[in-house]
């Protein structure tokens, strides 16, 4: 049996933003699990870069993004780019998060300083007995129980 790998928001988005289809190669060896925060955040992030290309600015506030999706700017590219994390998805096996994770994150936060969706994926990893996981987020790195796989 495969051994089980946790894919991030950032491999994600490396593949449907930048098409580094080498990256979903190099991690054809293992069972890829996902959450559903990953997917939102990536989704969120589609939505946001696609406006901002669609605007043509190198910067950009949220609430100017979120005016220009309403208006419909970046439609088209973001629906295009939301069909290939469908795709995505399809390929991933995606595991639930409950209270126990959620109870699990918060002392993640403390005892390893990260950010609350990081700890989220980081409790979901242990929760479930992943020990790799698939990101260009270094502070995964600070992790005692996760592996960063070098893609």
């Amino acid at each position: 049996m495969s051994e089980k790998c946790f894919i991030d928001t950032t491999v994600i988005l490396e593949v449907i933003l930048r098409k580094e289809f080498k990256i979903l190669e190099k991690l054809s060896e293992y069972v890829l699990h996902t959450s559903v925060n990953v997917l939102e955040e990536a989704s969120f992030k589609i939505i946001f870069v696609s406006v901002v290309d669609e605007l043509s600015v190198s910067r950009v506030n949220i609430f100017k993004v979120k005016d220009s999706f309403e208006k419909g700017i970046g439609s088209s590219l973001t629906e295009t780019r939301l069909h290939a994390l469908n795709v995505l998805k399809d390929a991933l096996k995606i595991i639930e998060i409950d209270e126990h994770i959620f109870d699990m994150a918060k002392k993640i936060i403390l005892e390893y300083k990260l950010l609350p969706n990081d700890a989220l994926i980081a409790a979901t990893c242990k929760h479930y007995g992943i020990k790799k996981i698939a990101t260009f987020d270094e502070d995964f790195r600070r992790l005692d129980f996760l592996e960063v796989l070098g893609l």
